[in-house]
């Protein structure tokens, strides 16, 4: 969050617009597997509770494979957009997307593919360790954007996902060799389909409103809502975090044999104290913006309004980590449905404002909020349904 600030405090709204906006396409890059490393992110903590370590890591390398080829044909497509925009002329998008050729050929690895590795507790240190190192890289490397404006947002962000892949790799648990095993794939995508259309609703949802917001107000627009995001990533992290500890938690107790309910009562308490401590930040954080901005980020003080509701989206999705028992389980349709739900009413909300008011950036974080909601009572309420389940 501290390094998010410092970079809009050196750039104004409408170059920050502009890069992060290119940004978006990102989104799509994670949807390429068609859900083998989700299926992966299931079945390998289920097979190491199981005991079988040497085929789990087999599946490993084998998604290792396709995530390079998948990595390799999102590069290529930033590449040709670089090259269309030089020969337009317009050398400054150019530039962006070429500096995107880096961040989109390493992207599936660093967000999806090599933190799916981690999954014990001695990983999960290793992997905070990394964390840290990453967040000091990303308040060192501000000194780039401060020196060179857009540029140096380019070389920053090609900076850091080098760095941040050199770390998650040299870290991963277990050594990959490249093979391509069709049997292991069909596996993956059986387990992981499910997974994927669950997993996927909000990060899509997400790129959707982005793309609504780059579109319907614009470069400035979307860099005064740097300021939301900018929220939204840090306290964010916080639920992100429990969710990706408690994932392979619940696989490893449902691959020994736990039944449904203990699998929830040992995991609910930390649930429950999330929640009290993302109020908390919501409430003070909400309350402390609308000082600290104008001091800090005077050119993003029209964001302000939009980053306090934002404070309150990871309150919103606090107890999502229980979702996570849906995949281990491989229900997700009941979980599907819960999302689908709560993203269509939040989007409802979102454009029903736009077409009675007009173009706001608050309607965007209160139809997140609203959204997910929605989505933690349904998904919660039917847990209930898994009671009686032994699917594995």
């Amino acid at each position: 969050m501290f390094a998010g600030f410092l970079v809009v405090r050196v750039v104004d709204p409408e170059t920050f617009g502009t890069f992060s906006g290119v940004g978006v396409f990102l989104g799509y890059v994670l949807l390429g597997h068609g859900g083998v490393i989700n299926g992966l992110s299931r079945e390998l903590p289920y097979e190491l509770g199981k005991g079988n370590d040497g085929y789990a890591k087999d599946l490993a390398s084998s998604t290792f494979a396709l995530t390079s080829l998948i990595s390799a044909f999102a590069a290529l497509i930033f590449l040709t957009f670089s090259i269309y925009h030089f020969s337009t002329g317009n050398e400054t998008l150019a530039i962006i997307f070429l500096s995107y050729v880096i961040m989109g050929a390493v992207h599936l690895f660093n967000k999806q593919f090599l933190p799916v590795l981690y999954r014990t507790n001695k990983d999960f240190n290793s992997l905070s360790r990394q964390n840290i190192l990453i967040g000091i890289g990303n308040i060192i490397s501000v000194v780039f954007v401060w020196q060179w404006g857009l540029w140096g947002l380019c070389i920053r962000g090609v900076v850091m996902a080098i760095y941040e892949s050199i770390l998650l790799y040299r870290s991963k648990p277990y050594t990959l060799y490249w093979q391509l095993n069709f049997e292991h794939y069909k596996k993956l995508f059986r387990s992981g389909i499910p997974i994927y259309m669950v997993g996927y609703v909000n990060p899509l949802w997400a790129t959707v409103l982005n793309n609504m917001i780059f579109s319907l107000g614009g470069a400035v627009s979307f860099g005064y809502y740097a300021l939301a995001n900018i929220v939204q990533g840090a306290v964010g992290v916080i639920p992100t975090s429990f969710s990706q500890v408690i994932y392979p938690r619940m696989a490893i107790m449902y691959g020994e044999g736990k039944t449904i309910p203990f699998i929830i009562k040992a995991n609910i308490k930390p649930l429950i104290f999330q929640f009290g401590v993302l109020l908390m930040v919501g409430i003070v954080g909400a309350a402390a913006l609308p000082y600290v901005i104008p001091l800090l980020l005077p050119k993003y003080v029209t964001g302000v309004q939009a980053a306090q509701w934002m404070m309150f989206v990871p309150v919103a999705q606090s107890l999502g980590a229980l979702g996570n028992l849906y995949n281990v389980v491989k229900r997700q349709r009941l979980y599907f449905v819960s999302l689908l739900t709560g993203s269509i009413i939040g989007t409802a909300y979102i454009l029903m404002c736009y077409y009675l008011y007009g173009f706001s950036l608050l309607i965007f974080p209160q139809g997140l909020i609203l959204g997910k909601i929605t989505q933690q009572i349904l998904a919660v309420a039917l847990l209930r349904s898994l009671y009686n389940r032994d699917v594995k």
